[in-house]
């Protein structure tokens, strides 16, 4: 064997990982920006379809709780049976809900079509995420999971945009273009994306059981955390803007104005990751997050709010990657699908609760919502912090052997030196064995 042909197989693979990450951020993109499209006017459409307020609520937060049902189970189906099978199972869930959509004519129907909707997005989220940490080298995985977030933050600012134009009067034309957009971003999956994409499939691996794995369980913890504000900002930050004398135009720039900058810094934060200590950074941008929103119901004037939430966005796009690639090194790759399942249900089951009662809180006074959250947060990050002495926030997954200089198949085979984060590559196996 020539000197130079694990080289020429390491620059194959690195083509491969990329063009995954290509196909994968497209999809994103193109499904986001045609969700997001009916996004800002679907409470008015539900209005305008007889639902009372109340009900508005119930078929919003449906996307959410459906996908809290289905994440878990189907992120475990997809360790069997791979991530392709739900990515396009995902995304042709969404399209037919969508399609359902521009043709319902009741506000009980739109309650199973949106969790429907919810559903079919949930899964995606999933196997989307596990098939970056399967199949990327751990050195690149920030900068991987940035792209991924940042292509979909994009079509969430774009998509509300042109829904913004069509009005309320095109809404169902909306529906059909978000099922349109679903269709389309499966070719990039079905083009790109292996069936399955563990780089070792032969290689043994140690079961980790989640709820014990320290470091499973600061992941979640941070999760939860993004969940939480999610959902306050879901239900309080225009009704925040509105209070202070903002104009429907300024609130949607205000949205507009927060996914541009977490878009343009997904990427640098994606390296931040794969160059500094991935728990650090995740408790920063974390705690970050819960000082904004413990501001904002102080400030008064629009624009200083709608330019704090700009700096927000900049200071919070680490914490996404970083968290999604902690995750990815702390379980083998062929158990992934189950813990990003464990990750996004708690995230998602935060934005259902938070938005749930934001609601109430900000009725009650508009800062409660906001300190409410922030403080939940603070002692989410503290706990996740505890749960993460002692974990490596910088080495390899506990199954791999990526952490080699070459990426050799063979666990047991070791190399010399630290693996790409500066940490021994063993550290992870003997972690995996003991998870």
């Amino acid at each position: 064997m020539s000197i130079a042909s694990p080289a020429c197989s390491e620059a194959r693979e690195v083509h491969s990982h990329r063009r995954v990450i290509v196909a994968l951020s497209l999809s994103s993109f193109v499904e986001w920006t045609g969700a997001g499209c009916m996004m800002p006017l679907l409470p008015l459409y539900l209005r305008k379809l007889g639902a009372p307020v109340g009900l508005v609520g119930v078929v919003m937060a449906a996307f959410f709780l459906a996908a809290i049902l289905v994440q878990y189970p189907i992120g475990r189906l997809s360790d069997r049976i791979g991530r392709r099978p739900v990515q396009l199972a995902g995304l042709l869930t969404f399209a037919v809900a969508s399609a359902a959509f521009a043709l319902i004519g009741t506000p009980i129907a739109a309650l199973f079509v949106r969790g429907l909707q919810g559903a079919g997005a949930g899964v995606v989220d999933v196997a989307n995420n596990a098939t970056v940490g399967e199949v990327v080298s751990p050195s690149q995985q920030g900068r991987a999971y940035g792209t991924l977030f940042g292509s979909r933050t994009v079509g969430l600012a774009i998509g509300p945009f042109i829904g913004g134009l069509v009005g309320i009067s095109g809404m169902r034309w909306l529906f059909v273009a978000a099922a349109v957009a679903s269709l389309l971003a499966c070719v990039p999956v079905m083009l790109a994306v292996p069936r399955t994409g563990s780089r070792h499939p032969h290689l043994p691996a140690s079961r980790v059981v989640l709820w014990r794995d320290r470091g499973v369980l600061g992941v979640i913890m941070g999760y939860a955390g993004a969940g939480l504000v999610i959902g306050v900002y879901e239900v309080c930050w225009s009704l925040l803007l509105h209070l202070r004398g903002a104009t429907g135009w300024q609130i949607g720039l205000s949205w507009t104005l927060f996914a541009l900058p977490f878009a343009a810094m997904s990427v640098p934060g994606g390296w931040l990751v794969d160059h500094f200590d991935r728990r650090y950074l995740a408790a920063t941008s974390t705690l970050m997050s819960a000082a904004f929103a413990a501001t904002y119901p102080f400030l008064h004037s629009v624009w200083l709010l709608v330019g704090l939430g700009a700096a927000e966005a900049v200071a919070v796009a680490v914490a996404g990657p970083a968290l999604a690639a902690q995750l990815a090194h702390s379980v083998p790759s062929r158990q992934l699908g189950r813990a990003q399942g464990a990750g996004s249900t708690a995230q998602t089951g935060a934005t259902a609760v938070a938005a749930l009662g934001a609601g109430a809180l900000f009725a009650l006074h508009p800062w409660v919502p906001f300190v409410g959250a922030a403080s939940a947060i603070v002692v989410l990050v503290a706990l996740l912090s505890w749960c993460w002495r002692g974990v490596p926030g910088r080495e390899a997954r506990p199954d791999d052997s990526r952490g080699g200089a070459l990426g050799l198949a063979g666990a047991s085979l070791a190399l010399p030196g630290p693996g790409p984060a500066g940490d021994p590559a063993s550290v992870g196996e003997s972690q995996a064995a003991t998870g």
